[in-house]
C-alpha cells in the first residue's frame, strides 16, 4: 500500500474510532434509566422490590448490573426468582416469580413453607389457612438439615397424593380437610383432619395412601371422624370416633 493510501486508511480508522466513542458517550447520556418496572408481585410490594434492586434512576442502562440486581431482589423472602432486563431507551424491567405458600412448619416458631419444601419466613402477621407440619425435632433442623428437608418434602407429597386433586388417595383426605401432617420418629407420618380424624401412614406413606384409596372404595368415608391405622403393611385398623 502506498503512503497516501496508508494515510487515508489511518485517518478513516481514527475518525471511525472517534465516532464510535462519541456515539457511546451520546448513547450513555440518552439511554438512561428513568423507570424501574416491576411485574409479577402479589405479596412483595413493587416498592420493596425496587428498594432491593438498588437501581439508581438516571444511571446509564448499559451500566446496570443485571445479575447483581436480580440477586438483590431475591433477598426478599417472598421472591423465588427475579429476571431483570434492560428495555431501551429508558427502563429496567424486573419480572418476579413469588413463592407459593403450601404449608406451615412448626419448629421453634411457625414458618411458611413453599412448594419446594423451603421454609422461607416466619408466619407472624401472615394470614394463611394451611396444613401444619409438626414433629420434626429442632435438632434435626440444625444438625441434620437434609433429613429435616426430606421429612418436609414427604409431608408435602402426602398432601399432594392424598388430596382431592387426583392423587393416589383422591376422595379420601381432601387437602382442605387436613389440619396437620405429623412426623413421629417411632410411628412415621400421621394426617390429622380438621374434623378430628387421624390417619396413620407409617414410614411408607405413598403405599399407605394407595391402601387408603382401596378402603374408600370399600365404603370407608373420612368425611366423618375415623382413626385409620395403616402403620403395618399387612393390616388396616379403622375405628369410628
Amino acid at each position: 500500500m502506498n503512503r497516501p493510501l496508508r494515510i487515508l486508511a489511518a485517518t478513516c480508522a481514527t475518525t471511525l474510532v472517534a465516532g464510535l466513542g462519541a456515539w457511546s458517550l451520546w448513547g450513555a447520556q440518552f439511554t438512561r434509566c428513568h423507570t424501574v418496572e416491576v411485574t409479577g408481585t402479589e405479596r412483595a410490594s413493587p416498592a420493596e422490590v425496587r428498594h432491593l434492586a438498588d437501581v439508581a434512576l438516571g444511571s446509564p442502562l448499559v451500566d446496570v448490573d443485571l445479575a447483581a440486581t436480580a440477586a438483590g431482589v431475591e433477598r426478599h423472602p417472598w421472591v423465588a426468582h427475579a429476571d431483570v432486563r434492560r428495555a431501551f431507551p429508558d427502563r429496567v424491567v424486573i419480572d418476579v416469580r413469588e413463592r407459593v405458600p403450601t404449608a406451615l412448619l412448626l419448629l421453634d416458631d411457625l414458618y411458611v413453607v413453599d412448594a419446594e419444601g423451603n421454609p422461607f419466613r416466619k408466619a407472624t402477621g401472615v394470614s394463611l389457612d394451611l396444613p401444619v407440619i409438626t414433629g420434626i425435632p429442632l435438632s434435626f433442623a440444625s444438625e441434620q438439615p437434609d433429613l429435616a428437608r426430606r421429612i418436609i418434602r414427604d409431608a408435602l407429597q402426602i398432601l399432594a397424593d392424598g388430596g382431592d386433586d387426583g392423587g393416589a388417595g383422591a376422595g379420601n383426605i381432601a387437602r382442605n380437610a387436613v389440619s396437620e401432617v405429623r412426623f413421629d420418629r417411632r410411628a412415621g407420618y400421621m394426617v390429622v383432619q380438621r374434623n378430628g380424624g387421624e390417619v396413620l401412614l407409617g414410614f411408607e406413606p405413598k403405599a399407605a395412601l394407595g391402601r387408603l384409596a382401596r378402603l374408600s372404595h370399600q365404603g370407608v368415608d373420612l368425611s366423618s371422624p375415623h382413626r385409620v391405622d395403616l402403620g403395618s403393611p399387612r393390616l388396616a385398623v379403622v375405628t369410628p370416633l
